[in-house]
């Protein structure tokens, strides 16, 4: 009867080692059809002018002075840049600035702007789209790092996720854009 037994655990044992092989296996095969399909949500880095100051491309002049800041560009006609903008949800980090460029009109941004509750004083409708050309973007939702008054790294945002791992990549450096324009209206 041990005998019986020792067989039966060690056959057990041995479909378990079979099952946990194939079942590693199935997770690297499932990462590898998302990597190939595009599936996982990487940044694309993009260029943009550090040479040229915030306010030279159209964006606030708060930022030419920010010690730090994120510009996250949308558009009323990208399924993403919808996404974001509910992902925010009425909240503005106090380092981002939206940029949103309409596409359905003249009504267009204002539009998503009421839907999504953004912050009017952090957002700016970009009718004619002059700050993504000013910047050389022609991708949305893309976000442009601001650091000491200077552009200093762009990329696309493909998710929330990323928007996430931008504002605090910025936030872990000292400083902030409300300490910059407090101080410039004391």
């Amino acid at each position: 009867m041990t005998i019986a037994l020792s067989i039966a655990v060690v056959l057990l044992g041995t479909l378990l080692l079979l099952l946990l092989g194939s079942q590693v296996e199935m997770y690297r095969s499932i990462e590898q059809l998302r990597e190939y399909g595009g599936l996982v949500d990487r940044p694309i880095p993009l260029d943009v002018p550090s040479d040229r100051t915030p306010s030279s491309v159209g964006l606030p002049a708060a930022l030419d002075t920010a010690v730090r800041g994120v510009v996250l560009l949308l558009s009323d006609r990208c399924g993403t840049c919808r996404s974001l903008a509910a992902s925010l949800d009425g909240r503005v980090n106090p380092d981002l600035f939206l940029v949103v460029e309409p596409g359905k009109g003249a009504s267009g941004a204002s539009d998503l702007m009421v839907s999504y509750q953004l912050d009017p004083e952090r957002t700016v409708i970009d009718r004619e789209g002059d700050i993504a050309s000013g910047l050389g973007l022609k991708v949305t939702p893309a976000a442009v790092v601001i650091e000491n008054g200077r552009m200093t790294r762009a990329s696309s945002v493909p998710s929330s996720r990323q928007l996430e791992v931008i504002l605090s990549s910025v936030g872990a450096k000292a400083g902030s854009l409300q300490t910059t324009v407090a101080s410039e209206s004391a």
